[in-house]
Formats: structure tokens, sequence, C-alpha cells
């Protein structure tokens, strides 16, 4: 895996006296390599836990515990950071590989057919819409109807579709919004 990169983050808000300020400024704290696969690293930057959320306070929303989902009623901001296929890459000896099987509930919520490996997500899929703006490198959005090529400034909306992500040609770094939803009708496993 690439060495996590810092993303400074900064946080304005108002002070004592309603005066705008900033009240963090440094590398995001909440930084998780490997938190669901082995050749990725999911840095959370702020989570809020409705809507509409709450904008006062000098609390740290970007500093909680790290859950791959957002909260049902809210959201979280969240750069990923994932590796590019290794030259001469040999899946019998890539420790996060796991073929495409049947479909899973994971503990965390997410429905997960697997399919993942060290420069590849799982191809999964759960009830929220995520705005996703690439930041720079290329990666690939797996779809059960074919794939899209992403590039530095794409922006993808998904709504609660399944899907994956892989990087076949370079490493990348992508920035999401994931906020809860809901599917109309019970989703079709």
């Amino acid at each position: 895996m690439d060495e996590p990169r810092p993303i400074r983050r900064v946080v304005t808000g108002n002070d004592a006296q309603g005066r705008s300020c900033v009240l963090f400024d440094s590398a995001a704290p909440n930084v998780n390599p490997g938190a669901i696969s082995r050749g990725t690293c999911m840095t959370d930057l702020w989570v809020y836990h409705g809507a509409p959320a709450v904008i006062s306070g000098t609390r740290d929303d970007g500093n909680l515990p790290f859950h791959f989902e957002p909260p049902e009623a809210g959201g979280h901001l969240r750069v990923v950071q994932s590796s590019a296929k290794p030259a001469g890459y040999d899946p019998a000896k890539d420790p996060a590989f796991k073929p495409l099987g049947p479909v899973r509930l994971r503990p965390d919520g997410v429905w997960d057919r697997g399919g993942q490996n060290l420069f590849s997500s799982p191809i999964h899929k759960s009830a929220t819409v995520d705005y996703g703006i690439l930041l720079s490198g290329e990666r690939t959005l797996l779809l059960d109807r074919g794939n899209v090529v992403m590039k530095a400034g794409d922006v993808v909306v998904q709504l609660g579709n399944w899907h994956g992500w892989t990087n076949l040609n370079s490493s990348s770094q992508m920035a999401f919004v994931m906020m809860g939803a809901r599917f109309e009708h019970e989703p079709k496993v």
C-alpha cells in the first residue's frame, strides 16, 4: 500500500463573540489505513449525525470512531487513497484477494459480493447517496452493466447501486460525501 498522504483540514466556525475563525488547522486526525481493504486508506474529515447539522460549538466531528457507512440520518466527508495494481500482480500471492461470491450482508450494514484485491474494493451497495470527486490519478468504477474510467476532476453520484472501484493504471485520491438514505422498495440482492 502507498504511504497515507496527510490531508490538511481547515475547519472554520465562530468564536464566543460571533466572529468567524479557524477552529482546527492541521492534518486530519482520523486516518484509517486498511480500514476496509488492504490497499486503501480512508481519512474521515467530518461527520454529521442528522440534518440539519449542528454548526455551533468547538467539538471535532472529524475525529470520531471509524464507520464505513455514514450515520443513517447524517453523512460524512471522506478522502480515499487507493494503490495502483502492482507490476507482475499475482492474485495467488494477494492476502486481500476475495473472489466474487454470494451476496452477504456485512455487520456494518453493507451488501457485499466479494471481488476485492490489493487494488480493488469489493463489489458492494448500501442505503446511501454518495458524491464522489476524483482528486488525482485514475480510477475505474465497476458496475453490473459496464465500467466507467474516471480522471481527476470527474464526479459520480451513486444512488444505492452495486459498484466497486479498481485502480488498474495508477494510484488515486478521491473525496466522497456519503449521506444516509433509504430505498423506496426493498433492494434486490
